[in-house]
C-alpha cells in the first residue's frame, strides 16, 4: 500500500508536495520569512515517509480531501485472572536477649581474667613462673651427683629426697609444670643410679669377706691399713674405699709387711707406681721373709694409691706378701721359705 499524494512535513519543518511515489518541488509557504543564514544549508539527505501514512492535506486551491479510514485491529480476550493465594500468616518475632547490668562481668575488677589482647592464643596459660617446681629439679640434679660421690652419698639421698618432694609439691601449685615433671625425672633416674653404683661400691668394699666370718674381724677404711694387718681375701686389683682385716693368726690371704709414702707432686700414673712398688717391696721382702725374694715360693704384690684418692692426699703405699698355697694360717714373718 502507497502513501497517496498530499502535502507532509519533509523532516525540515516545512511542507512538501508528496505526488504518491516521491517528493516534488512543490514547497508550501512558511507563514513568516525564514531568516537568511550566513552559510549555506546542510545536506538534507531524502526523506523516508514514516510507517503510518499521514493525512493528506489538499493542495491550494483544491477541495479538502479525506483522510481514508483503516479498521482498527481486533480486540484480544485478556486472559483470565488467577484467584489471589492467601496471605502468608505473620508470625511474631523472637525477643532479642539483652543483659541485665547488673549480670554483665567486669572484667577490670580484681580476680577477673584480663581480656584478651590480640597477642596471646586463646586459652593460653598464664601460670605463674613455677620456683618451687625449679627448685626441686636443681635438688634432684645435685642430689644425683653427689649420690655417685662414695665419701658422702648420704647428703646425695637426702637431695633427691628434697628434689623429689618439691617436684611434687609443685605439680599442685597454680604455676607451670615442666619443671616439676623434670625435676621427677631426674630424682627417680638420680635415685636408680645411685642405687646401682652403691651396690657395686658395696661388692667392691666387702670383696675381702664379711666381718661377720671370721672372728675378731673389723671393716676399715682403705687409707687405715698399716703393716701387721692381714686380709682374708684377695682384691684382685679392685678399686676400694673399705677393706676387711682380720688377725693374723687365723686364715688369711695376704699380709702387710712394709710401706712406704711417695713425694708430692702429680699424679704418677699407674706404671710410676708400679716400678716404685718393685723398687721398695722386694728388698723389704729378704728382710720380712728371711729369705731371698728369688728363692723363696712365696711372693708379693703391692696397694697404691687412686688417681681420686691422690687427689685428696693419699700418698702411702703397702706391700702384701702371700703363699700360691691360697690360706695361711700365722704370720709369714721369718717364714724362710
Amino acid at each position: 500500500m502507497s502513501t497517496p499524494a498530499g502535502w507532509y512535513d519533509d523532516g525540515s519543518g516545512q511542507k512538501r508536495w508528496w505526488d504518491g511515489s516521491g517528493w516534488t518541488a512543490h514547497v508550501a509557504a512558511s507563514a513568516a520569512p525564514a531568516l537568511m543564514s550566513p552559510e549555506p544549508a546542510p545536506f538534507v539527505p531524502p526523506y523516508t515517509p514514516p510507517l503510518a501514512p499521514p493525512v493528506p492535506t489538499a493542495p491550494p486551491g483544491a477541495s479538502p480531501i479525506a483522510a481514508p479510514q483503516y479498521p482498527s485491529a481486533p480486540a484480544y480476550p485478556s486472559a483470565p485472572q488467577s484467584p489471589s493465594a492467601a496471605a502468608y500468616p505473620q508470625y511474631p518475632s523472637a525477643p532479642q536477649f539483652s543483659p541485665s547490668p547488673q549480670f554483665s562481668p567486669n572484667l577490670s575488677a580484681p580476680g577477673m581474667p584480663a581480656p584478651y589482647d590480640g597477642y596471646a592464643l586463646p586459652g593460653a596459660s598464664h601460670a605463674p613462673f613455677p620456683a618451687v617446681g625449679l627448685a626441686g629439679l636443681i635438688a634432684a640434679a645435685l642430689g644425683t651427683i653427689v649420690a655417685c660421690i662414695p665419701q658422702i652419698p648420704l647428703i646425695g639421698w637426702l637431695l633427691l629426697g628434697a628434689g623429689f618432694v618439691l617436684s611434687l609439691v609443685s605439680l599442685f601449685l597454680r604455676a607451670r609444670k615442666w619443671a616439676g615433671i623434670a625435676g621427677l625425672a631426674v630424682s627417680v633416674l638420680g635415685a636408680l643410679l645411685a642405687a646401682v653404683l652403691s651396690f657395686v661400691l658395696v661388692g667392691s668394699f666387702s670383696a675381702s669377706g664379711s666381718a661377720d666370718d671370721v672372728p675378731g674381724s673389723e671393716v676399715i677404711y682403705a687409707s687405715d691399713l698399716e703393716v701387721g694387718d692381714c686380709l682374708p681375701e684377695g682384691l684382685d686389683g679392685e678399686e676400694f674405699f673399705e677393706v676387711t682385716i682380720v688377725p693374723c693368726d687365723g686364715p688369711h690371704i695376704d699380709e702387710i709387711y712394709y710401706e712406704f709414702d711417695l713425694p708430692d707432686g702429680e699424679f704418677p700414673g699407674e706404671e710410676a707406681l708400679a716400678d716404685a712398688a718393685i723398687r721398695e717391696c722386694e728388698p723389704e721382702f729378704e728382710d720380712f721373709a728371711d729369705i731371698a725374694y728369688e728363692e723363696s715360693e712365696l711372693d708379693y704384690w703391692w696397694l697404691t694409691p687412686t688417681e681420686t684418692s691422690w687427689a685428696g692426699g693419699d700418698r702411702t703405699m703397702q706391700c702384701l706378701i702371700y703363699s700360691y698355697d691360697g690360706t695361711v694360717t700365722g704370720t709369714l714373718e721369718g717364714a724362710a721359705r
